[in-house]
């Protein structure tokens, strides 16, 4: 997304529904190309990028303050980027040693800033080195192992270690915590309460809280894979990015065939093992696991409908303190950048989210598994946070999560249904998918009439099945439940593939007289 839109969408969509804030890319100036990842290779500390300029920055995180949302900035402390061909090598006598142009202008060479700050310029020497060799790295890290000589990474043995060739900052030298204080500085002056350290295991810990820890930051969190914490990461720098939980709800809501195992669902407290929910964050997907078509076993927009399922459920579930939804692009092959940057393309400019309209170029709301293919490869905005129901479900997680979980239903037959509280309910049915059959069939639409919930009697809106926010006072919905007096509902389902969720906050105004047995 450039930074217009971002700011747009605080306004309009974010700080309306509810959302408390928007992780945006590294904000600094990258390589030239059209991938995703050339704005995760930075060559100065400008803040003149592919989404915009300094000053459409300053404005994204002021108007997004304004609507209510924290800017989480995705912050890169540990590298800068490989040179461009003719910076590649060892440069001769008299040729020029920065012969890379950035995406703003700026130049740069083999392990070599010119920078755009003046202050954030770095010569070879301000990298880690062989003795006598500035241009040679001490080591390397990358596939398949991403290991240094020891069995795990949390010991920071690789640390010192060019990361897929990534020249490494020298990070015991001040010139270089000077370089990331005023970067940090910079960003801190301008509204951001928030960060994501990128390549944090590939950091050593003690040095970076040394420019990191001198802001009073709201939250920050670590790139993390997977590891066992070994409570100095967490101490020193921020919560963990925990990916596993993506993973089990995926597998119990697609994968598994058997359907008697869905109850495990309701089993689910961590995704990590040894990472606690305190300091997790938990992402439905991101950038490094994701696949060019369609498959089941990992989470995208390409699963459909099975998505936005486990999409629904991230939010109902109220186990969990901090998750992550996604909002981007799709893509027919992995490095693809957003629309308007195709590969090849040494210089490109994103298409805008909103166009000249005023409506999105955002990508419906599936109602199949997977997406149809051509669809799926289609190069176009998705906006998964926009899809129906994601916005209600973002006022029934602040009503109801933390509470303690009740299961009110587990036939074994592909539907479950649970209680978070007193005045909480979520209900689902699996989906089945067409290019990934499971076995089970079509298990169809899920009528909830006769279930005892215990909720407060009333006409309930299922947020699942709104837009956006539920407003107070409302008096009708795409999908609603009615509960009698006696707690046990009266009318209501759940369509195949689907999730329900209602609560107490969100009954629907002209409320009658409920009575047991009345229909």
């Amino acid at each position: 997304w450039n930074y217009v839109d971002i700011a747009r969408e605080c306004q309009e969509y974010l700080g309306p529904n509810g959302f408390d804030a928007v992780q945006v890319s590294p904000v600094v100036e990258h390589k030239r190309g059209a991938a995703w990842w050339v704005k995760y290779q930075p060559i100065s500390f400008g803040l003149n990028t592919r989404s915009g300029t300094a000053e459409d920055f300053q404005r994204m995180v002021a108007d997004c303050r304004a609507a209510g949302v924290q800017v989480i900035v995705d912050v890169i402390l540990n590298h800068m980027a490989t040179p461009c061909e003719a910076g590649a090598g060892r440069p001769s006598d008299g040729e020029d040693v920065a012969p890379c142009v950035g995406w703003n202008g700026s130049t740069y060479g083999n392990r070599r800033m010119t920078g755009a700050r003046g202050w954030d310029a770095a010569p070879p020497a301000r990298f880690r080195h062989q003795p006598g060799d500035e241009l040679a790295g001490l080591c390397g890290v990358g596939k398949p192992t991403f290991l240094c000589g020891s069995p795990v990474t949390t010991d920071c043995s690789c640390c010192k270690c060019d990361l897929f060739g990534l020249p490494d900052w020298d990070t015991d030298q001040q010139e270089v915590l000077d370089i990331h204080y005023r970067h940090l500085e910079e960003l801190n002056d301008m509204g951001v309460t928030m960060l994501r350290v990128d390549a944090a295991l590939y950091e050593d810990v003690g040095q970076t809280t040394r420019s990191l820890n001198r802001f009073p930051w709201d939250f920050v969190y670590m790139e993390w894979w997977g590891e066992y914490p070994v409570g100095i990461h967490d101490k020193y720098i921020g919560d963990y990015r925990d990916v596993a939980l993506t993973w089990k709800i995926c597998d119990q809501l697609a994968v598994e065939k058997n359907l008697t195992k869905l109850p495990k669902l309701l089993d689910l407290s961590y995704g990590v093992f040894g990472i606690d929910d305190a300091k997790a964050i938990y992402p439905i997907a991101y950038h490094d696991k994701r696949t060019d078509e369609a498959v089941q076993e990992v989470p995208t927009y390409k699963n459909g409908l099975e998505y936005h399922q486990q999409q629904k459920f991230f939010l109902a579930w109220p186990k969990t303190t901090r998750i992550m939804l996604w909002g981007g692009f799709s893509w027919s092959t992995t490095e693809q950048g957003p629309p308007g940057c195709e590969l090849g393309q040494d210089f490109c400019t994103p298409e805008p989210v909103f166009k000249e309209d005023n409506t999105m170029a955002c990508m419906p709301t599936p109602t199949s598994s997977p997406l149809p293919a051509e669809e799926a490869q289609k190069h176009q905005w998705i906006c998964e946070h926009r899809w129906t129901g994601v916005a209600g479900l973002v006022g029934f997680r602040k009503a109801c999560r933390g509470l303690p979980v009740t299961k009110v239903e587990s036939s074994g037959q592909g539907r479950l249904a649970f209680k978070a509280g007193d005045e909480c309910f979520v209900a689902l049915v699996r989906g089945t998918n067409d290019r990934f059959p499971q076995g089970y069939g079509n298990l169809g639409e899920w009528s909830l009439a006769g279930l005892a919930v215990n909720l407060p009697a009333g006409r309930y809106c299922d947020v699942a099945a709104l837009p956006a926010r539920f407003v107070e006072g409302a008096a009708t919905c795409p999908r609603e439940v009615v509960v009698g007096e006696d707690g046990v509902i009266r009318s209501g389902s759940v369509l195949e593939g689907d999730l329900l969720a209602i609560h107490a906050g969100a009954r629907l105004a002209g409320n009658r007289r409920l009575r047991a047995g009345a229909r």
